[in-house]
């Protein structure tokens, strides 16, 4: 049990890493099958040349390939070509080490500048609070609070709230755009405004254009439709920047 485990956890990885690691270079490629050739060389001769030919054709052909010397030059070539290969093996690990610790001194730095961002966007947007209230918008308006968080979020499409991680930061602003659209339907058409709701706490869309002529009936349902395909197309881009999200390894609590 020892021994296995001695060989599974530093003899295997180091003959994979070392020994097996392939051969992707030209100058060990050109070294060990040049050294091969030489080494073979003695033995293809006596067997092809002198033994084939001479027995089956009764052919001699005087061919002289030194056989010692071939021995030892294809030797050192391939013992050359090794150690280029551990040198190289040893250089492209070392360097993929450096690489990796530059690149986790990196996300060490940036990784927590943008949860903290993303966190701030979306504790403006609680899940089912915004879900509900986009999608009951269009007929029976929001809560003004609500409302102001939405309004909060646009600013996150400014230089002081930019990602590092540029994937992220691209559904952030496609997201944040859509926030905007929403915002855009719902107020600067002048559909959802305060003079339908005694209570003050919601902005509720202009229910008595219904009453007057046929072109503020059509104007109301034509800004009515427009509202909810804006909080449609807002829900889906909400799902979809928490599953990117979450999938660039981002940690998202409760929302």
């Amino acid at each position: 049990m020892l021994e296995s485990k001695f060989w599974r956890e530093y003899v295997d990885p180091y003959i994979k890493r070392w020994v097996l690691s392939p051969f992707s270079n030209f100058v060990t490629k050109a070294f060990l099958y040049t050294g091969i050739a030489l080494v073979a060389a003695p033995v293809f001769e006596h067997l092809l040349i002198k033994v084939i030919l001479k027995e089956v054709f009764d052919v001699e052909l005087q061919i002289d390939v030194p056989d010692v010397p071939a021995y030892i030059a294809g030797v050192v070539l391939m013992v050359f070509g090794a150690l280029y290969h551990l040198s190289i093996t040893y250089l492209a690990n070392m360097s993929n080490k450096l690489d990796q610790a530059d690149k986790d001194k990196k996300e060490g730095r940036e990784n927590p500048h943008d949860q903290e961002i993303i966190e701030s966007l979306l504790s403006l947007l609680p899940y089912e609070n915004t879900n509900y209230w986009t999608e009951m918008a269009a007929t029976s308006g929001i809560r003004r609070d609500f409302s102001r968080d939405l309004e909060q979020c646009e600013k996150f499409t400014t230089p002081p709230y930019n990602l590092y991680n540029s994937i992220v930061e691209e559904k952030k602003k496609e997201f944040v755009r859509t926030i905007g659209v929403f915002n855009e339907a719902c107020f600067s058409s002048g559909y959802l405004g305060a003079q339908e709701d005694t209570s003050g706490d919601m902005y509720k869309p202009p229910y008595h254009w219904k009453g007057l002529n046929q072109e503020s009936r059509d104007k109301y349902y034509e800004l009515l439709h427009n509202v909810a395909d804006a909080g449609i197309e807002l829900r889906k881009q909400y799902d979809e920047f928490i599953g990117l999200v979450k999938a660039q390894g981002f940690i998202i609590g409760k929302i």
